[in-house]
Parts: C-alpha cells; sequence; structure tokens
C-alpha cells in the first residue's frame, strides 16, 4: 500500500486565492511579506515601475524617427540592392569649391553653378 503525506500550509505562510480577483491580476509585494494585487491592464498599456509601484501606462506616441538624428554609419550601409530613392549628392556651389579633405574615393558631389556631377577618383 502506497502511502502519501503533503504538508499543509497554514493561512499565514501562504498567499489567499481570493487575492486573484480577475484573469490576469499581478501579485506583487508591496512591502516585504504584504502581497499587493494589480488588477489587469487596458489593451495597449505597457506595464511600467514608478516608486517601486507598478503601474499600467498608455503607450506614449514614438519620437520622430529620422535617419539624421542618429550618429553616422560607422562602416558600408548594405541596401540589400534595393534603389535609394530621392537621394541627394553632397552639393557645392562651384568646381572650385569641389572637397578636398574627409572624402571618400568613390565619393559623388554635385557642383550647382554649371549643373556638373563629379566623381572623386583619387586621394594624393
Amino acid at each position: 500500500m502506497a502511502v502519501t503525506w503533503k504538508k499543509l500550509a497554514y493561512e499565514d505562510d501562504v498567499m489567499a486565492k481570493v487575492l486573484l480577483t480577475g484573469k490576469g491580476d499581478i501579485i506583487y509585494a508591496s512591502s516585504i511579506g504584504v502581497p499587493a494585487v494589480l488588477p489587469i491592464g487596458t489593451d495597449d498599456y505597457i506595464l511600467r515601475v514608478a516608486t517601486d509601484i507598478p503601474a499600467w501606462e498608455a503607450i506614449g506616441a514614438p519620437a520622430a524617427h529620422t535617419l539624421d538624428a542618429h550618429t553616422a554609419a560607422a562602416a558600408a550601409v548594405d541596401f540589400n540592392l534595393q534603389q535609394a530613392t530621392d537621394l541627394v549628392f553632397k552639393t557645392v556651389a562651384n568646381v572650385a569649391a569641389l572637397p578636398v579633405a574627409d572624402i571618400a574615393v568613390g565619393e559623388p558631389c554635385f557642383a550647382t553653378a554649371d549643373l556638373s556631377l563629379h566623381i572623386c577618383t583619387a586621394i594624393v
């Protein structure tokens, strides 16, 4: 004959089921040894912590995202064989203003005075 023993927990040693009143409720410690319940949040809300207490908060609108809001690329940018549209080359007023520093072989530059496109072919 098999015998099974189970340890009984006293009410003071466990969290009561009555804390959970709805599907999705979250139990957290409001202080050491004191359980509290955070009811399920509203759809599309996120869980945040403010002054050690969890709370639901509406997701804010995303910040404007522009490429110039980031640091410059540190390596080649792979376009995955996709066409770059609305691309503007570096521009200068005239041929005399073509850059001589901080450029790379293959870099294009457009001179607006005579509407001419130039490509850097060597840096000596």
